[in-house]
This record gives structure tokens, sequence and C-alpha cells, in this order.
């Protein structure tokens, strides 16, 4: 070997160690103990040659050192917490599945979100249709109460449904109960469907075109703040 190829070696070995040295530093001036601090050191180089983008990598250390900190108070240790470094690294590339109810996470404002954009389907359709028709049939135009009834159990139905078959999720019922659960909701909201269509015209009245649209409105505007306040996801648009 030349002297050259001596040399060159010699530089690449000095910035590599150059390089872990400050790698190092960054844990070690941080208040973390010898061991979590190599932990950490390790960890970030495994986690630096992983896929993930430079973004996910910055805030799962920022996390892991907030919670580390935390955890060196009462004496726990990064790998009481996280297991070995090659178990928190698998386990930042795949999380591991969380096991999901029926109802699942924030199913509230997916099920007003969904409740609203039935209500606004329903009273548009109704509104511009019976604007167009000359002649329109009360018969099949449905009343206010029952837009509202079958919105409410639609709305309320889609995310259970979305929840159910999650492929991401761990769930909590065998796939037969929940194909089971899911024919029950569809029977269920069939029969309250069709039951809203022969409500008494008393507490069921059929609202002027006008006012369907407006209502669709309404609730498209519902919509629209819903989805910008909280994370939708179950739905069917």
């Amino acid at each position: 070997m030349s002297n050259n190829e001596e040399k060159r070696n010699a530089n690449v070995h000095q910035d590599r160690n150059r390089t872990a040295k400050q790698g190092h530093q960054r844990f070690d001036d941080l208040g973390l103990t010898k061991r979590n601090a190599e932990y950490m050191f390790k960890f970030s180089q495994a986690l630096n040659a992983t896929k993930l983008s430079g973004e996910v990598k910055a805030n799962t250390i920022d996390t892991m050192l907030a919670e580390l900190k935390d955890g060196q108070k009462s004496g726990k240790t990064a790998r009481n917490m996280w297991g070995t470094v090659e178990q928190k690294v698998q386990n930042t590339v795949n999380p591991p599945q969380k096991e999901v109810g029926v109802m699942g996470a924030n199913y509230w404002p997916n099920a007003a979100y969904n409740t609203l954009m039935f209500f606004m389907i329903f009273t548009l359709l109704y509104g511009i249709t019976s604007m167009m028709a000359k002649n329109a049939n009360t018969n099949t135009t449905m009343g206010i109460t029952g837009i509202i009834v079958s919105s409410l159990v639609a709305g309320a139905t889609i995310p259970l449904v979305s929840n159910l078959f999650d492929p991401k999720a761990k769930h909590r019922y065998s796939g037969w109960i929940r194909v089971l659960f899911l024919i029950g909701l569809f029977l269920v909201w069939m029969v309250i469907f069709f039951g809203a269509a022969i409500i008494p015209r008393v507490i069921n009245p059929i609202m002027p075109p006008a006012v369907d649209i407006i209502l669709g409105v309404i609730a498209a505007l519902g919509m629209w703040y819903i989805k910008r306040n909280y994370s939708i996801s179950n739905t069917i648009f």
C-alpha cells in the first residue's frame, strides 16, 4: 500500500472518529447518564440508517430525550423504557398496532361530521328536486324529522364501520363477530330509514324547497368547521 493511500485511509478513519465523537458529545451534554447517553447515541446512528424522513427522525429523538430525562428522575434507564436499541428502532420504523374498540379514537367529531354530511345530502337533494319539479310528489319526499333521524343514525354508523375493518388496527373482536355486527348495523339503519318515511306529517313536516337548501348549506358550513378543527378520517367522502 502506498504512502498516499495510507494517509487517505488514516484521514477517513480520523473523520469517522471525529464525527462519532461529536455525535456522542451531543448526548453527553444533555444531562443524561453515561449509559443513557450511549443508548441514545447508538439509537441515533441506527435511526439514521433507516428510510424515515429527517423530520420524523428529529421528532423521534426529541420525544425520546424528553421522556428519558423525565424517566431518569425515578431511576429509569433507556433500556428499561424501550428495550434494546434494535427493538426500539424496529418499533419506530414499524409501530405496533394498537388495539381499538368498536368506537375507536376520535369517534364523536367523525360522527358529527358524517351526520352533517348526510343531512346536507338529503336536504339539498329534496330541496333541489322539489324546486325543479313542477308537481312534486310529497309522498316520495322525506319530512324534516325523518331526515334528522336518518342522518343521525347514518352519521353514528359510518365511523363504527370504518373502525371495525381498519386494517391498521388490532381489533378486539374476531372477523366473524365484526361482520355480524356490521350486518346488524345495516339492518337497523334500513329499518330506521324506511320507518322515518312513514312518520306522521304532523311531527314530520316537509320543508319548502328553499328552506331545505338553506339547511343544506348550513350543514356544509358545519362540516367545514369540524374538518378544520378536528381530525376526520372515517367518512365515505
